[in-house]
């Protein structure tokens, strides 16, 4: 019996030939897809990738560069050009800042962040616009939007100005106190001092701070300003001036209310100034990070000894206390290269100075005039005498007798008339002409004046003129002492006591000298001087088993006895401060004379660190060289103080 197919023709149908399927790899194997987590971060990639591409445009590159150029890069390129390696001798804040005044470096900064935070205030402008404007008009603009008074300006934007100057006045007045020009011996001697986080915790808190007496000082002085522009409304011609921009000033709120009703003004004001502050120190430190950090020169150079020597020979301390920290790095590596440099170091005969004696003596010229000038107290050296004139020396001639001349006429001659006499008198080479040209030649009178000349020199209105001179100049010293004496006097009857006392405590904290600051400003290069003694003493004692011809045991006296000399000289400095400035331990005293005895000790504490780090630094070079010798120092002659120091240290080690 036959099957048939439904739908399946007659003429297909073979019913003696078997059907079989088509077998085909592609029914078993699986379909390849990515997994879901790399499709969704592709996904994720895709869109964020396009929302960049929207939000970072031409535009913002544009004003990110530029805000990068006029905020950031002015503050290095101010440090580059004036770095200094000599810190300020002033010792109180008030001298401090008058120094500063002083110095062309500090007008051109001071110009420099005004400039810059105004740009800085034009790119927070064009941000404010172009990003926050679906949150509505910031009012930004430099005149209000008003068709009556089309020339009024905006004063939302006159206060962000005037907290921006004060911003960069700010800057300027932290970088004065802290000597911001001068290089940073401490980071460049001991590099990890200070941690990243610790350097970011205190940016953070010295821009917050001081971005919140910025603002304070701009709203004292926008308020000073609306409070007095009435009176220069009362000067004349000048309210001419003034009204078609500032007449709006004088209506509105009360100026006290005001900070009340503008608190997202004041938001706005501190974020601009804590960004700018921020950005300016965050440059700061990154260039001083930059900048203290040592690196090897010599050793990519052909002669590396004689690049060292010639390093420490610059006149800016900089570029020595690199050199002398290389060298002092030579000096304490034991390698068998930093061996053989030191060998050659030692026994140098290609150059006409041997290459230890000038290092030698370029490194205690250096201490030397460090010693003199820490003698001096930091004070400069004082002028040379004037020599004394040279007295011409009178050569006396031969002694000739001479028989004396006769002053007379030898001839007889007749007697002159009168009349005659009168003439001659009265001639042209006569004796009266004569005096008279004289008097004419010395007062230097034309001919026309000669007349009157005994006149006008005899006359009282010359002097009359001198003496109204010298009462104009002390004219204005004596109103500047009479209106210090009225204020003083009006302050003393009205200002209240607590009011007083705070004055006079800013007072004293601005005029009154630092006692670390007077002995910093004595040892103004101890960080170089340290760095100097651990060289040369480290090369000392390395020529003991490498100094082949003994040229540096001739130096060994001299350098011992400079090193003593200058640890004396500390020392005795470190028991002046103890007997002078001991803070009392008093019981009784009241809480001022508690508070001023605090910070004396405080002061006290400073200058013992000063000095204990320069004392510190000699004692190690001394006792370097005396360990690494011993017994063989007896064989050196020093003067007898010199020789009483150095048995003390040969003693104890």
């Amino acid at each position: 019996m036959s099957t048939t197919v439904p739908n399946a023709s007659n003429s297909r149908s073979t019913p003696g030939t078997p059907i079989r399927a088509i077998t085909s790899k592609i029914a078993g194997s699986a379909l390849s897809s990515p997994p879901e987590v790399q499709t969704s971060t592709v996904g994720f990639g895709n869109i964020i990738g396009s929302e960049l591409m929207e939000v970072v445009d031409a535009g913002s590159l544009l004003f990110t560069l530029f805000s990068w150029i006029t905020v950031a890069l002015p503050v290095f390129v101010l440090r580059k050009v004036f770095l200094t390696d000599r810190r300020s001798s002033a010792a109180s804040p008030l001298g401090i800042v008058k120094s500063a005044l002083a110095q062309n470096s500090i007008r051109v900064a001071t110009i420099t962040y005004f400039l810059s935070a105004i740009c800085a205030l034009l790119v927070h402008v064009f941000l404010a616009y172009t990003g926050d404007g679906h949150r509505g008009d910031p009012k930004l603009t430099l005149f209000v939007k008003s068709k009556k008074h089309p020339h009024y300006l905006n004063e939302r934007l006159v206060f962000l100005i005037i907290t921006q100057l004060f911003t960069a006045l700010t800057f300027t007045l932290r970088g004065t106190m802290s000597d911001r020009f001068v290089f940073r011996w401490s980071l460049a001697v001991d590099p990890k001092s200070q941690t990243s986080m610790l350097v970011v915790a205190v940016g953070f808190l010295v821009s917050t701070v001081f971005t919140t007496f910025a603002l304070t000082a701009a709203s004292l002085v926008f308020g000073a300003a609306r409070l007095a522009l009435p009176i220069f409304y009362k000067i004349p011609f000048v309210s001419v001036f003034l009204r078609p921009f500032t007449a709006h000033f004088l209506k509105g709120s009360w100026t006290l209310s005001l900070p009340l009703l503008h608190i997202p003004l004041l938001f706005r004001a501190w974020f601009l100034g804590f960004s700018t502050f921020l950005t300016w120190e965050a440059s700061d430190l990154l260039f001083e990070g930059v900048v203290s950090e040592t690196s090897s020169v010599s050793t990519q150079t052909s002669d590396p000894n004689t690049t060292l020597v010639s390093g420490i020979t610059s006149k800016d301390r900089v570029f020595s206390f690199f050199a002398y920290s290389e060298l002092k790095e030579l000096a304490t590596d034991e390698s068998a290269s930093a061996s053989a440099r030191r060998t050659a170091l030692f026994g140098d005969q290609k150059n006409a100075l041997n290459l230890w004696t000038h290092l030698a003596r370029e490194s205690l010229l250096l201490l030397g005039r460090d010693y003199q000038l820490f003698l001096r107290r930091g004070k400069p050296s004082p002028p040379p005498p004037a020599p004394e004139p040279v007295k011409p020396k009178v050569v006396l001639g031969p002694q000739i007798l001479t028989t004396p001349l006769l002053r007379h006429r030898v001839f007889k001659t007749t007697a002159e008339s009168p009349g005659q006499a009168a003439l001659d008198a009265l001639s042209s080479d006569g004796p009266i002409a004569k005096v008279l040209e004289a008097g004419a030649d010395a007062t230097h009178v034309p001919e026309l004046f000669r007349s009157v000349e005994t006149r006008v020199l005899t006359s009282p209105i010359a002097e009359e003129a001198k003496m109204n001179v010298q009462n104009a100049k002390g004219l204005g010293g004596k109103a500047k002492d009479g209106a210090i004496a009225f204020i003083r006097k009006k302050a003393n009857s009205h200002v209240p006591e607590p009011v007083k006392e705070i004055a006079a405590k800013s007072v004293a904290w601005a005029m009154n000298d630092r006692l670390s600051k007077v002995v910093e400003a004595s040892l103004p290069y101890r960080e170089l001087d340290v760095v100097v003694i651990e060289a040369l003493s480290s090369l000392t004692c390395a020529s003991l088993t490498e100094d082949r011809y003994g040229v540096v045991q001739r130096d060994i006296p001299k350098i011992l006895e400079a090193l003593i000399s200058f640890l004396s000289a500390v020392e005795e400095y470190q028991m002046e401060i103890r007997t002078k400035h001991a803070p009392s331990m008093s019981t009784t005293l009241s809480a001022k004379e508690r508070e001023e005895q605090e910070a004396l000790a405080i002061e006290v504490h400073k200058a013992q660190e000063a000095l204990g780090y320069v004392a510190d630094g000699l004692k190690e070079g001394i006792m370097r060289i005396v360990r690494k010798f011993g017994d063989k120092l007896l064989a050196f002659k020093f003067p007898p103080r010199i020789a009483q120091k150095l048995q003390a240290f040969l003693d104890y080690s």
